[in-house]
């Protein structure tokens, strides 16, 4: 599926940081096993609501890929039901063009109805990780913004509610805005921000809202600079707290301070060993570092055939909830026996870990997925 450079779906990171949009532009776009559930839990929310159906008709069958079970059913399902709590009239998978805005700019909303002069706007988020809130959401304005330039007037909308649903985390959060001041919004912010994202000088402005999920992150000068200024104006600063107070030991008020940039600082250093390892792992060069085979344990080839033969050879005292490890049952089994399961372990490679090239491990090199599958 096409995106627009100007999504949506990135405002919160093109408004607060133009430079990112022609940045990111170099890399590839990349999916995750969440992200085909998400797609998965949207595509069974669409059919459901066009054909009027019940999530829990989908239990056992396959949506975008994705085997539908009764936890995604009921999520779903938590979805149309605030849904049809709004009477009025609904559409389902919006498209909207905001692009008198942004250039080129667009997006899918997952559902927009209208009702008495108020036009809602309601977006299924499935994911788990990062709580969403519909408060000045860049995102939302945005669809907001697309749908009433197209509908509103049709429907003379004044007021506007925005809605994000996130039946997994249990949580609903509504904000509202009136027309006059979402026009506002994109007149003097989304069109001063996105003309100055489509210029080749446009500035960064790193911020852990922009750089959690920007794909530039490892590579983004701006925020190591950031980051690395970051930390040594914060420890210059505590070395004058510490003279003053404790030379040993961090109060309260300096751990707050070392705090607020913790998170972002994780972030980027975790993904800047994810890209190297990338880079050296696809034939790349990082002077002082490669890649090695990470540690691994061993497992069993076939659960269900290892279960069997495993409990020919100690009855029950092969399981506690489920069957033993192998290195557990040879323990239990004694060295002289435990040939007796050899042919039902393997232990696979392990993930690939950056270390310093110092290490004793040899290289190694292949095309590999994700660094984070464990």
């Amino acid at each position: 599926m096409a995106h627009s450079v100007l999504g949506a779906s990135k405002a919160h990171r093109w408004i607060t940081c133009p430079g990112s949009v022609r940045l990111e532009e170099k890399f590839p776009d990349t999916t995750s096993p969440a992200a085909a559930e998400g797609t998965a839990a949207h595509a069974l929310a669409e059919v459901c609501l066009t054909m009027n159906l019940a999530p829990e008709q989908y239990i056992g069958s396959t949506v975008e890929g994705h085997l539908v079970d009764e936890h995604m059913a009921g999520h779903v399902a938590t979805y149309i039901d605030y849904i049809n709590m709004h009477p009025g009239v609904h559409y389902f998978e919006v498209k909207v063009d905001y692009s008198a805005y942004a250039p080129g700019g667009y997006g899918t909303a997952d559902c927009v109805s209208f009702a008495d002069g108020v036009m809602r706007v309601i977006d299924l988020k499935y994911g788990l990780g990062v709580k969403v809130f519909a408060d000045d959401n860049a995102q939302l304005k945005l669809y907001a913004l697309g749908a009433f330039l197209e509908h509103g007037f049709d429907f003379q909308v004044d007021v506007i509610e925005m809605t994000i649903v996130q039946p997994r985390l249990d949580h609903i959060d509504t904000a509202i805005v009136r027309v006059k001041d979402l026009l506002a919004w994109a007149r003097n912010v989304v069109k001063p921000a996105a003309e100055l994202a489509m210029t080749d000088d446009a500035p960064f402005n790193p911020n852990e809202g922009a750089c959690r999920f920007c794909k530039a992150k490892a590579s983004c000068k701006a925020l190591a600079d950031h980051n690395l200024i970051a930390v040594q104006g914060e420890f210059d600063n505590l070395d004058e707290a510490l003279e003053q107070r404790s030379p040993d030991t961090l109060n309260p008020e300096e751990i707050a301070e070392l705090l607020q940039k913790a998170d972002l600082i994780t972030s980027w250093a975790t993904s800047l060993k994810e890209h190297a390892a990338t880079t050296l792992f696809n034939g790349g060069v990082i002077p002082g570092y490669k890649v090695v085979s990470g540690r691994s344990h061993r497992k069993w080839v076939d659960d269900e055939k290892a279960a069997y033969e495993v409990h020919k050879l100690l009855g029950q005292a092969a399981f506690t909830s489920r069957l033993k490890s192998p290195a557990q049952v040879e323990k239990i089994l004694g060295r002289a026996d435990s040939g007796e399961i050899a042919d039902l372990i393997v232990k696979p490679e392990g993930k690939p870990t950056l270390v310093s090239d110092t290490d004793p491990r040899p290289a190694v090199g292949a095309a590999f997925n994700d660094l984070n599958e464990e």
